[in-house]
């Protein structure tokens, strides 16, 4: 898609006494490009977590008050299980289960919103398809270098905390708070929670705390969305993080760094699946002599890695130069295509971990 520089949009927030989305931003442009669309397609990242899926079903939500278009929402491995309580998620299509009803919804788009990711090889299945399709495309994200050839208005501010806090500035600035409803601020805020380790990091800008704070006064329940992000542990799930801490996690003291490396076999012996080991690598973060820690499991046909830094260690960087990753400075994530022993050998050769 060509690009244009009055065709993208880059949005900055400025917090004083009130919000204002500066730096080229255009609600007017946003607002006839979503009106005007007859047909429109919603997707976020593989391996979905509560931004992704906050951003898609917050944004259908939206949608639906907003627009009399026709919406359809995927994701790329479907939505995890432990987010599956969030309004809309039984409209999600799953890439790998339903490809020919995403197909046949990509080909009769007319408007593509793409969700909480800087590329479209970042979903998956899906990416080939997205590509190719002669609809408009539209990007919301909050990571670093997003692909602006790619999209005819990008939304991208990477100081903010997550797509989902993007979503709500941009979308009751453009449509008014009206088009907020406490169904999209159940999603929009749980985005915000997960993305922020319910604000114990991704915090720095005042905005963050007074979308929450909007958010919060539409009728929602925050206390029941952090259980349902926390609380909500199967049997099996607290045990193999128990096991995962006693026994898969080496700490290097020196380099105030610790690794834990998941194997399969881990998995199937306690029957869980890589959607439930959300939050694990966090856990690893409460040691109190560790800055930085890195999670890395193996699935079918690739290694992911999950990383996490207090204030010393930019993982953004980290990820990007072992695996071409990214996220941000705090919390990144890459895919590795190599071996699990040879990406674990990668990594601690880059950091000098013996």
């Amino acid at each position: 898609m060509e690009e244009s520089d009055n065709r993208l949009t880059h949005m900055k927030i400025e917090c004083k006494s009130t919000v204002e989305l500066v730096g080229g931003w255009s609600p007017e442009a946003l607002r006839q490009r979503l009106e005007g669309a007859r047909s429109i397609v919603m997707t976020a990242h593989t391996n979905a977590d509560g931004d992704a899926v906050g951003s898609l079903t917050g944004m259908y939500a939206i949608l639906r008050r907003v627009t009399q278009a026709e919406l359809v929402s995927m994701l790329p491995d479907g939505c995890p299980e432990d987010l599956a309580w969030l309004p809309h998620t039984e409209q999600i299509l799953n890439g790998k289960k339903d490809i020919d009803r995403c197909r046949e919804a990509i080909e009769k788009a007319d408007l593509i919103v793409a969700m909480d990711l800087s590329t479209l090889d970042r979903t998956g299945v899906l990416a080939d398809l997205l590509q190719k399709v002669k609809a408009s495309r539209i990007l919301f994200d909050h990571h670093v270098g997003p692909d602006r050839g790619s999209f005819e208005m990008v939304m991208s501010d990477t100081d903010i905390s997550s797509t989902c806090e993007l979503i709500f500035w941009t979308m009751s600035q453009t449509f008014g708070m009206d088009a907020i409803g406490m169904d999209a601020a159940t999603s929009l805020y749980t985005g915000i929670c997960t993305d922020t380790g319910t604000f114990s990091y991704s915090n720095r800008n005042e905005s963050l705390y007074l979308a929450a704070a909007c958010l919060s006064q539409m009728g929602i329940d925050p206390m029941e969305i952090n259980h349902q992000i926390k609380n909500v542990f199967s049997f099996n799930r607290l045990q193999f993080f128990g096991y995962a801490m006693s026994q898969l996690l080496t700490e290097y003291p020196a380099q105030e760094m610790a690794l834990m490396v998941i194997r399969q076999k881990d998995m199937d012996r306690y029957k869980v699946e890589s959607s439930e080991l959300t939050g694990l690598v966090n856990e690893v973060m409460k040691l109190r002599d560790i800055d930085c820690a890195i999670l890395i499991r193996e699935e079918e046909d690739r290694v992911r890695l999950s990383l996490r830094s207090k204030s010393k260690v930019d993982v953004n960087q980290l990820s990007h130069k072992l695996f071409d990753g990214g996220g941000h400075e705090r919390a990144a994530g890459a895919t590795s295509h190599l071996s699990l022993d040879a990406t674990v050998e990668k990594v601690k050769k880059e950091l000098g971990l013996k």
